[in-house]
């Protein structure tokens, strides 16, 4: 491996996400370590071989010698070293089998002397306390026969009888064996399971999306707990991730705004007006990247509105309703005919975008946005907001994504963190390019990392001594000033004519709605629309007849 190979390497290491399966599979880890420490128990227990011991103590004396107490040492240390020599003995051996009645002598035998006295301890060793005290009773039967080959000078005498051993030499304990088996099988399968991370075909980091992917990265967002605090943990006070959060952190607000102009910038080399967002798979977090995009080109003074076109899985109602708040009248509502646009369509003047909200589950729903009304309200919509953003449902559970692609500008997928396969992601991919709309890229959402291992914005790594300002404060969206310095509508409305015009006086031309500048599509649109970006719009029915662009 090279050095360029192994720095590849390196740079793929997500630590994260290989901590993390080992963490959501310690179970399998810590069952596979307890059957490997099962296995190395019972293979000790099973080659352990328990023994039990007897002894037998007898008294050494000499027969002629005057010098009672040193003959009588010196006897039994000389009858010692020939008492093992016998007791090794194959004639001993094979005499104590005659005896018994068995094929082979198994037990092990020793003779010692008792230091400074002139007794001797006779050992007998074997695999079960009656062969061990049948053993020794046929060494002391036979041994008198034999040790006249030694010395008939010395006379041995029984002092203690050879009891019947009542216990092992040794309990037995694979303790130790069966903890080190256990440590080495969990620490293997944990690496083993590291490197299944490591190998697994999924997205993690902007370079994968590079690598794997068959698209451009548009950003990505790392992840915002659903509970910033303890204390709102308590209060079951979740976060709703939006930048316009006061409590949202200034690194969360900014890689929307870094995504949203890499989007915008793409729109405008296109003349796109109606941006499509969908995920391959459920909760890779489209409906936020939906909501925050429109906010964040909101933020520019751009005219937004913000379609929740998931009407299996209505989520937007969420993010922008006061838990008071009821919705009176859903976009399902409007294609149907039961509601008016101007029922149907909220302004949220906090945020300065326009709603069309679902708050119900329709089985349907492919039929609904595959209607010629939906058609004809996005047709409607591109004429008189700068932006349309679509929150469409997830492209594995059916068609509504690829129905609203072929009706929208451009599309892009969001791909959460770790979570769904390169190969899928890359034929998803392939679907919204065939689609009519323009595939724009890919945003890779919920990224986690280790403490300390995030990179910045810019890369300026927290602001160093700035970093306590990583929240906007009370400034957030203008915090508490947003009341005071909110714009109007009108102000809006100048504050976008004075930028078109001022675009359409420093470029000459046309461009069409699909190619062109942003200014040129929109200077354009303003000369053929009467009403103004923000003025409301009109209602949409199954009869249309085209007066100057608009539908009526």
């Amino acid at each position: 491996m090279n050095n360029d190979d192994f720095s590849s390497v390196i740079e793929r290491l997500d630590l994260y996400s290989m901590l993390r399966d080992v963490v959501r599979n310690l179970w399998a880890i810590i069952l596979a370590a307890a059957a490997v420490a099962m296995i190395v128990n019972m293979n000790v227990r099973s080659d352990f071989q328990s023994t039990y011991s007897t002894t037998a103590t007898f008294v050494v004396t000499s027969k002629t010698s005057s010098n009672y107490a040193y003959s009588n040492l010196s006897a039994a240390s000389s009858m010692a070293d020939s008492f093992t020599n016998i007791l090794n003995s194959r004639l001993l051996r094979k005499k104590v089998c005659e005896d018994l009645g068995i094929s082979s002598f198994n037990a092990r035998t020793s003779a010692n002397v008792i230091q400074g006295t002139n007794l001797m301890t006779l050992q007998v060793t074997a695999d079960s306390p009656w062969n061990t005290y049948r053993i020794i009773r046929s060494i002391m039967k036979n041994i008198g026969g034999l040790t006249q080959y030694v010395s008939d000078d010395m006379v041995m005498e029984v002092l203690q009888e050879p009891p019947v051993p009542t216990g092992a030499d040794a309990s037995f304990s694979a303790f130790n064996q069966t903890r080190e088996a256990f440590l080495v099988a969990f620490f293997v399968v944990a690496l083993a399971f590291m490197y299944l991370s490591y190998m697994k075909a999924t997205i993690k980091s902007e370079k994968d999306m590079e690598d794997k992917l068959d698209a451009k990265s548009l950003g990505m967002v790392y992840y915002d707990p659903t509970y910033r605090s303890l204390g709102a943990l308590l209060r079951r006070e979740k976060n709703r991730h939006i930048i316009t959060d006061i409590a949202a952190p200034f690194e969360f607000v900014e890689r929307y705004k870094k995504i949203s102009a890499n989007i915008s910038a793409k729109a405008q080399q296109s003349g796109a007006r109606i941006i499509l967002v969908t995920s391959l798979r459920e909760h890779e977090g489209k409906s936020t990247v939906s909501a925050n995009l429109a906010l964040s080109l909101a933020q520019q003074s751009y005219s937004v509105l913000l379609i929740d076109g998931d009407m299996r899985r209505p989520t937007q109602n969420h993010v922008f309703l006061k838990a008071k708040d009821k919705l009176q009248h859903s976009l399902v509502d409007l294609l149907q005919g039961k509601a008016s646009m101007a029922e149907a369509l909220r302004y949220d003047a906090e945020r300065g975008i326009r709603l069309l909200l679902n708050d119900r589950n329709y089985p349907n729903s492919t039929d609904i946005v595959s209607s010629p009304m939906m058609e004809k309200l996005l047709n409607v919509a591109s004429k008189h907001f700068d932006y349309v953003i679509v929150d469409s449902p997830p492209m594995s559970l059916m068609a509504d994504a690829e129905v609203l692609a072929d009706r929208a500008d451009l599309s892009v997928l969001v791909v959460r963190y770790d979570h769904s396969l390169a190969p899928e992601l890359n034929d998803a991919i392939d679907s919204l390019r065939d689609c009519r709309a323009e595939f724009a890229g890919c945003v890779l959402n919920e990224v986690q990392t280790m403490p300390g291992m995030r990179h910045t914005v810019g890369g300026y790594g927290g602001y160093g001594r700035y970093s306590h300002y990583r929240r906007y404060g009370d400034y957030n969206a203008y915090g508490h000033y947003a009341t005071q310095n909110e714009d109007s509508g009108s102000e809006r409305k100048n504050r976008s004519e004075r930028r078109d015009s001022g675009n359409s006086r420093s470029r000459s031309g046309s461009a069409s709605p699909r190619s062109g500048s942003r200014s040129a599509v929109r200077s354009g649109r303003e000369k053929k629309n009467s009403a103004p970006a923000d003025a409301a719009m009109p209602e949409i029915s199954g009869e249309t007849e085209n007066q100057g662009g608009e539908q009526v």
